[in-house]
């Protein structure tokens, strides 16, 4: 079988070789699936277990995300055996393939023949080698990552200590191919004015509207009959760095003040407290920052959903934002919402990043 993965090896490529894999890429068929699927590829008796390595690899990818009010798992996984591996199932958006030498089941030999021999000895000696990666292995547009090890035991020991680089490889793959959906069509205009009016970006995509435009916030909606979208931005001078420590009250204090009813202003937006906030200190584009996941509500209790946030720091100007997406989407799963919100934010760029960032023209 032809081996699909050359681990710690240097390759030079020539500019016929370079031509050769653009032509291989050029036949291969265009990946499928949604976003955040992803086909595991792993020996049935090991994913059997309970415990060890199987318990890792769940705890990895199907985790829930947090922040929802249902359960919904980061990754809709679909495992499949490795001897059942067809050209369908192989041009799947994002695979993952696991093999540890020290199984000896007809499984585990047909994963080690997407291995050269070479690698294989290079796994028995270098332990601390465990995960490559791969773009457009059998399909274009594909992520394909292998993880691999001597022993259950040490891979287990790797993914568990790894955990959130593993996640975040995926969860970048799933944002990227999110955004190039979205953003087919951006509405310029819209975020053309909130650059002149804020010096700040951010992508807007096709179907967005401006609902608020305040000195120091702006809000913005996507809505049809049953959900609602939401993102808005906040910003104001930077002088306490304990307000990372008070991320909940922070936002309590940016949606009281600016997301109320226009006829009603008792009525607002405020945190929901049966769980709590869930935050993570985060590089956001080079910005030191904190991201918060939890659920929001009105205050007359009449309807709520997840929210998606981050407080960045542009020490540059001296400016603190806060910048948030939710959902309000009654009786429906939210992940993919909240994922569209991820890749929307994900665009935002401070005042300082406007400043530094070179005129196309």
């Amino acid at each position: 079988m032809y081996k699909y993965i050359f681990l710690f090896i240097a390759i030079t490529f020539s500019c016929s070789e370079a031509a050769r894999e653009n032509r291989r890429k050029d036949m291969l068929p265009t990946a499928r699936g949604e976003a955040d699927e992803i086909i595991l590829v792993v020996d049935s008796t090991l994913w059997a277990d309970t415990l060890g390595l199987s318990a890792e690899l769940k705890k990895t990818f199907t985790a829930p995300m947090l922040g929802l009010p249902q359960d919904e798992s980061l990754f809709n996984v679909s495992k499949v055996n490795p001897r059942r591996l067809n050209s369908v199932l192989k041009s799947a958006k994002n695979m993952v393939f696991v093999m540890t030498l020290d199984s000896k089941t007809a499984d585990s030999r047909v994963l080690r023949q997407f291995f050269t021999d070479q690698s294989l000895n290079q796994i028995k000696r270098d332990t601390s080698m465990f995960m490559r990666s791969q773009r457009d292995l059998f399909a274009k547009g594909q992520t394909v990552m292998f993880l691999f090890s001597s022993t259950e035991d040490q891979l287990a020991k790797k993914i568990n200590y790894n955990r959130s680089q593993i996640r975040e490889f995926f969860e970048t793959s799933a944002r990227e191919t999110i955004k190039e959906k979205l953003f087919n069509s951006p509405k310029k205009q819209l975020a053309n004015r909130i650059k002149e009016s804020h010096n700040v970006e951010l992508t807007v995509p096709y179907g967005w509207e401006k609902a608020r435009d305040l000195k120091n916030f702006v809000w913005l909606r996507k809505m049809d009959a049953e959900t609602e979208q939401s993102i808005f931005i906040y910003y104001e001078p930077y002088t306490d760095q304990g307000v990372f420590n008070e991320i909940g009250e922070f936002r309590d204090k940016v949606t009281e003040t600016n997301l109320y009813d226009g006829e009603n202003p008792d009525v607002y937006i405020q945190r929901q407290e049966i769980i709590p906030v869930f935050t993570e200190r985060v590089n956001f584009n080079g910005h030191f920052a904190v991201e918060a996941r939890g659920l929001w509500k009105i205050s007359d209790n009449s309807r709520g959903g997840p929210f998606l946030s981050y407080t960045i720091v542009d020490e540059e100007e001296g400016l603190i934002y806060y910048i948030e997406g939710y959902v309000d989407s009654p009786g429906t799963r939210k992940k993919h919402l909240v994922r569209e919100l991820e890749a929307i934010l994900s665009t935002f760029k401070t005042k300082s990043d406007i400043a530094t960032t070179p005129d196309p023209s």
